[in-house]
């Protein structure tokens, strides 16, 4: 479960624990006062929009579609936003390249690399120029 703190309170992060861990590995910065303007309860791709992350730290429109397709995929897990799923599956074959995920018009889906090496998200609000969004998960002190 991420474990947001800022301003001497602690906000755990209370839906998917997908999206907990999430926010764990791609925004270890954010705070809760971030956290409760801008995410939005598993909105968790507006750390990307909403410049909450470091300048240069991911790609978004065609460069993140190029490192997706590039990105080793084996191990690769996916989650969409509105479904019943609550845990992540195995990367199916339909969801292979950025053409193929736009192609199906996956709203709101999150695919993350074997152990959250990498992540790849899809938005809804693509077709308006957010998203989409990859970015490698930074190093860990």
């Amino acid at each position: 479960m991420a474990d947001i703190s800022g301003g001497g309170c602690r906000y755990k992060y209370d839906g998917r624990k997908f999206f907990g861990k999430w926010l764990d590995v791609f925004a270890p910065g954010l705070t809760l006062c971030q956290y409760e303007q801008f995410i939005k309860d598993a909105f968790v791709w507006h750390v990307f929009s909403f410049g909450l992350l470091p300048e240069r730290s991911f790609l978004t429109g065609d460069e993140a579609r190029a490192a997706y397709n590039a990105a080793r995929k084996s191990g690769a897990e996916y989650i969409l936003l509105w479904s019943d799923e609550n845990e992540p599956l195995p990367l199916p074959e339909k969801y292979s390249t950025a053409e193929k995920i736009e192609e199906r018009e996956a709203a709101e889906l999150y695919i993350v690399g074997k152990n959250f090496e990498w992540t790849y998200v899809e938005t809804h609000e693509t077709s308006c120029g957010l998203g989409p969004y990859f970015m490698r998960a930074p190093a860990r002190g």
